[in-house]
C-alpha cells in the first residue's frame, strides 16, 4: 500500500499479523476499498479513507497491508 500515490485506491487484501491490531482499530480489514489521500513527505504517516473513516497509518503499518489495485 506504500507504494500509492494520493488518490488511488485498492481492496484491502491481506493485513500482516504484526500490524493486525492497529489496523483493525482503524477500520483497515480485508475486502474494504482503501484510498490514499495523501502521503507527508520524509517518511512520514499516509492519511488514508476506509468506508466513511479518514485516519492516518505510518508507513511501517502501510507496509504491513496488501491491496489489489484496479
Amino acid at each position: 500500500m506504500a507504494a500509492l500515490e494520493s488518490g488511488q485506491t485498492g481492496t484491502i487484501e491481506r493485513v500482516d499479523e504484526d500490524v493486525s491490531d492497529r489496523a483493525l482499530a482503524m477500520g483497515i480489514r480485508p475486502g474494504r476499498e482503501l484510498e490514499v489521500r495523501s502521503k507527508h513527505p520524509f517518511h512520514g504517516p499516509l492519511v488514508v479513507a476506509v468506508d466513511q473513516s479518514v485516519t492516518s497509518i505510518s508507513r511501517q503499518c502501510a507496509q504491513g497491508i496488501e491491496l489489489s489495485v484496479e
